[in-house]
């Protein structure tokens, strides 16, 4: 076996290591979307697993650019084997547009197409707020109901729009009657 095609065995293993643990990463977080929950590790764990799929792409790409042509090289008959080549690289050819286009909703997803707007009070109860990338109008508030995991409170729309969630200055405070947020001139009321 060559150094290539060890390396490029050793990236096959590498992008389905990357692909199991998003793939079990997907899972917790369909889990906790069942139950109303939102999987929160500092960014949506949505995001996580779409920046996961990306990782796994690359590194499936690599190894089998590394691999492929050495399996090739390896067909005795000279005819059989440009046949098997060319067959190859025509199916790759075929195969790139649809693999762009999955990468680029995957890059969308990774990125995060809303703003979420982590916000805490000075007792450390935190709210997530979750704008809509698409035009803002939509605003979700979420309340910490575990360490990973925030739980739906309440819409707030009156939130949305211009400027975004993320360029006001919101604050959280709380008292006895539940949590009040305050972003620019708006106040609203989340009950605990």
């Amino acid at each position: 076996m060559k150094r290539r095609e060890i390396w490029g065995v050793a990236l096959l293993l590498a992008a389905a290591v990357v692909t199991g643990g998003g793939l079990g990463l997907h899972v917790a977080d369909r889990a906790a979307a069942d139950q109303g929950l939102l999987l929160y590790i500092g960014v949506r764990a949505s995001n996580v697993v779409y920046g996961l799929m990306i990782v796994a792409s690359f590194l499936a790409a690599a190894g089998l650019l590394l691999v492929v042509p050495s399996l090739i090289g390896r067909i005795p008959k000279k005819i059989l084997r440009r046949t098997v080549g060319w067959m190859t690289g025509l199916a790759a050819a075929a195969a790139l547009p649809f693999l762009g286009i999955v990468l680029i909703f995957a890059i969308l997803g990774a990125v995060g197409i809303g703003d979420d707007v982590k916000v805490a009070a000075a007792d450390g109860q935190s709210v997530l707020l979750v704008q809509d990338g698409f035009d803002g109008d939509t605003v979700d508030i979420y309340t910490l109901h575990d360490d990973l995991h925030y739980q739906w409170a309440r819409r707030a729309d009156e939130l949305g729009g211009w400027p975004r969630v993320k360029d006001q200055d919101c604050q959280l405070h709380s008292d006895a009657t539940g949590l009040q947020l305050t972003c620019g001139a708006q106040k609203v009321a989340i009950g605990q």
